[in-house]
């Protein structure tokens, strides 16, 4: 039922359950992601450097900080992605603190894949790719209330939006 001034009675579920972890799971994942990321940063990862050898500490300081800002900018995107598919969905959103703990683990487990000691190249971008949607299917189901299809098709919209973005910038930067 609905009213000319309420919104549509809701009986779908938020997406969250404060069963999946709470608050402690999602931040100990995050700690773990972020944790691999330093370690990859200040070990002189290839996968962070592309291939480079002679490293400098203020290569590293860079590479942290722009390891922060991805974390943040891409745990952002994903909430709103997440709040989007919720919207779409027609259920309620949930507790944001605990969802957006979830987004920046989500995350941080994906870019600490990036550590990986593999050559660049063609089969590198595929292995990664792979391998970063498969978790982060894997992590949609875990953290949130959906089925295994649906988080196959969000996280394909995902990848698509985050192509659509690498792109645009690119075509921004190339106009410049």
């Amino acid at each position: 039922m609905t009213d000319s001034n309420k919104e549509p009675v809701n009986n779908n579920p938020a997406p969250t359950k404060k069963e999946r972890g709470g608050v402690w799971l999602p931040t100990s994942l995050a700690s773990i992601g972020f944790t691999i990321i330093l370690y990859g940063i200040f070990a002189g990862s290839p996968g962070l450097f592309q291939g480079k050898t002679d490293i400098a500490f203020e290569d590293r300081l860079q590479e942290l900080w722009r390891e922060l800002v991805r974390l943040v900018v891409f745990s952002l995107l994903l909430l709103a992605a997440v709040k989007i598919n919720a919207w779409r969905l027609r259920r309620s959103f949930g507790n944001l603190l605990i969802m957006s703990l979830r987004c920046l683990a989500i995350v941080s487990l994906i870019e600490a894949m990036r550590v990986a000691q593999l050559d660049q190249g063609v089969v590198r971008i595929l292995l990664l790719s792979a391998s970063k949607f498969v978790l982060c299917c894997i992590a949609m189901v875990a953290f949130f209330r959906i089925t295994i299809r649906e988080s196959v098709v969000f996280t394909t919209g995902c990848t698509i939006g985050a192509l659509l973005l690498w792109l645009g910038a690119h075509i921004g930067m190339w106009i410049m």
